[in-house]
């Protein structure tokens, strides 16, 4: 996010082209009656040894449902 180069820019092309062409398809969320948030981390602090980049990840799930990652 913080610097994107044209091959991103080529990845949101086609993405947004995929789902133009799918609009008849759908994401199914299932429904359980409840509304939880949970949220997944990980993180390894300076652990490349090239160049003491620290790496994270992270998942959102919502009612069960994965949102974000």
């Amino acid at each position: 996010m913080h610097e994107l180069k044209e091959s991103h820019h080529q990845a949101a092309y086609i993405t947004l082209h995929y789902l133009k062409d799918n609009l008849g398809k759908r994401i199914l969320f299932k429904r359980n009656g409840r509304l939880n948030l949970e949220a997944y981390t990980d993180v390894d602090y300076a652990g490349s040894l090239v160049d003491r980049r620290s790496t994270t990840g992270y998942c959102t799930f919502l009612s069960g449902n994965l949102v974000t990652w």
